[in-house]
């Protein structure tokens, strides 16, 4: 479908409204809603293409005050008047008489209907605080560093030395990195409780209990419910922890150790072992062309058109290194009219920067996919919980090609090395996750009225006892204690986080498959990708040849799929 994309500056909102105005204008009947849905699209696609380049600039560089003012201003200035006036065009098409919505707008239409029940003038403001507040968790953890052998370094710097052999460096970079965040204790806690009772007013002003509940709808979250969250918990605890329990107490007896400290494991990934018995840790480059090379050949060889796309991004969509100023972490983002995924992650060289330049590409294919078969903006994104199986069997896929000898970095017991740490890390990550999302149940419907930071601090110890036992943290409590500072998603996106658990489910189905037949799996699972949102969850899964299942048996079934898989290369 041709798209007619309107010229407007989304920091003026008075070239928005005359846009806003014809759609309104427009006599909605049965015939023309897709036509209409269509030009909504397409404003939709200007707004949100600006709008990433705005948040890419404030992430490249969390200093950049010029971008800083164009965001502040978005977000305060014409944010809410967008919020307004998607709640008069998301009632305008429920009311259209007649109207049965197809399985391309089925999805969109139920997601609408939850958006109008949601809505309330008395949450615009509030929710234009929330971004700015969230936007503060970046500029205080992406200006940390530490003074290193006469240098200052970035935190994911400094984290690329917890593989280091002397375990007297990897305790004092540690250190130094928790002293880093410990700095701005107060500071992070203020910020969060000045997040939590935002988020608790949000619920009551919408007329819901509590703010689970809110943001469950607000999520999406149509095809699941907190029991069955508490029954994907209770299966991680018997099923995963004594697995993963088991890996790090072998991990330890391997490099002589009696037990893992957390200066073994990751900052940004507390789960993730950075120790081997090697002579030295994984280091597959230095620079990041070089990341980027082999990126490429690897993504060919997955599929040609994945290949395809990868070097699309190379053209000015792709920002990897790590430097001073730049925000935390990784990402995905898109650009709807551009039609261009974007990539922004902080390598410093390490194993774990060429895995996430996997996982996000899967994301970027994921666009890529649904963007040549999809016309409307809202169907370019699946929910989460798939999207996420889009990235994490990207991940997997792509195992065999990270041999040389097939384009990617390792030779013989390097990449034995790479594909232990690959399925240790799904196995070690899936007690933290609940760790992470137990937490916010918690916050969100048991904590009472007057919570305090030290009750936070001791919930998310409890939690770290029950769920991650073989990292020893004994004399550490406050660093124990403090863990969700470092833990992005609790202070920018409440209750994201079980999609990555959920998610995990699928991408290791997807593997499964792959052992079996890996043209087929691929098939199955690009098939899935283009259908973008325009099924529910459980169907997205059984596109991709998997099922959306997180039971006892089923998450019993897939770790021991990962231990045949370990023992092939032990």
């Amino acid at each position: 479908m041709k798209h007619n994309y309107p010229k407007l500056d989304i920091q003026d909102w008075q070239t928005i409204q005359p846009h806003v105005d014809a759609l309104l204008a427009t006599k909605l009947t049965p015939e023309n809603v897709r036509d209409w849905l269509q030009q909504w699209s397409d404003l939709e696609s200007v707004l949100d293409e600006e709008m990433s380049w705005i948040y890419r600039a404030i992430t490249e560089n969390t200093a950049d005050e010029e971008a800083n003012a164009r965001f502040q201003k978005v977000v305060g200035e014409v944010f809410p008047k967008w919020q307004v006036a998607e709640q008069q065009l998301n009632e305008k098409w429920v009311a259209v008489e007649g109207y049965e919505p197809d399985q391309e707008t089925a999805q969109i239409y139920r997601r609408t209907k939850a958006e109008i029940e949601l809505f309330t003038e008395a949450n615009i403001p509030i929710l234009t605080e929330l971004q700015l507040q969230s936007k503060r968790y970046q500029e205080i953890t992406g200006g940390l560093s530490i003074e290193w052998q006469g240098e200052s370094i970035t935190i994911p710097q400094a984290e690329a030395h917890l593989g280091d052999r002397d375990r007297g460096v990897r305790k004092q970079v540690w250190r130094k990195s928790m002293d880093a965040y410990l700095a701005h204790r107060d500071e992070l806690n203020e910020l969060f409780m000045s997040l939590l009772v935002k988020r608790r007013q949000l619920a009551k002003n919408a007329g819901y209990p509590d703010f689970r509940a809110y943001q469950w709808l607000r999520r999406g979250r149509f095809d699941y419910s907190p029991e069955d969250c508490a029954v994907f918990h209770d299966a991680i605890e018997k099923e995963v922890v004594p697995l993963a329990t088991a890996m790090y107490e072998n991990i330890a007896r391997q490099v002589g150790l009696d037990r893992l400290r957390p200066w073994e494991t990751g900052i940004g990934s507390p789960w993730l072992p950075t120790v081997d018995p090697y002579d030295e840790p994984l280091h597959p480059f230095d620079d990041v062309s070089q990341l980027e090379a082999v990126g490429q050949r690897v993504f060919e060889r997955v599929h040609p058109d994945f290949g395809r796309y990868f070097q699309s991004m190379r053209d000015g969509f792709l920002d990897l290194a790590s430097r001073p100023n730049k925000a935390p972490g990784g990402y995905m983002n898109s650009f709807p009219i551009s039609g261009k995924a974007y990539i922004f992650m902080n390598a410093v060289g390490t194993h774990r920067n060429f895995r996430t330049l996997m996982h996000e590409g899967g994301h970027a294919f994921h666009f890529f996919e649904a963007f040549q078969h999809q016309d409307l903006i809202w169907n370019y994104h699946a929910p989460l919980e798939f999207a996420e199986v889009a990235s994490m069997s990207m991940e997997l896929l792509s195992l065999p090609y990270w041999k040389r000898k097939e384009g990617g970095f390792y030779d013989g017991q390097d990449y034995r090395r790479a594909v232990v740490e690959q399925l240790v890390g799904i196995v070690t990550f899936l007690p933290y996750m609940a760790v992470v999302d137990k937490m916010q149940h918690w916050l969100y419907t048991e904590a009472p009225d007057d919570i305090t930071a030290a009750d936070i601090d001791a919930k998310w110890s409890e939690l770290w006892d029950r769920f991650m036992p073989g990292v020893d943290y004994s004399g550490l409590d406050v660093e124990k204690a403090t863990g969700w500072h470092r833990k992005g998603h609790i202070f920018g996106s409440p209750f994201y986080y079980i999609e990555y658990g959920l998610a995990q489910m699928g991408a290791l189905q997807v593997w499964r498959n792959a052992l079996e037949d890996q043209d087929g799996a691929v098939a199955a699972y690009r098939r899935a990708l283009a259908a973008g949102y325009t099924r529910p969850l459980p169907e997205l899964f059984q596109l991709a040849n998997t099922r959306f299942a997180f039971d006892r048996a089923t998450v019993g079934e897939l770790m021991g799929l990962i231990q045949t898989e370990l023992e092939k290369h032990l």
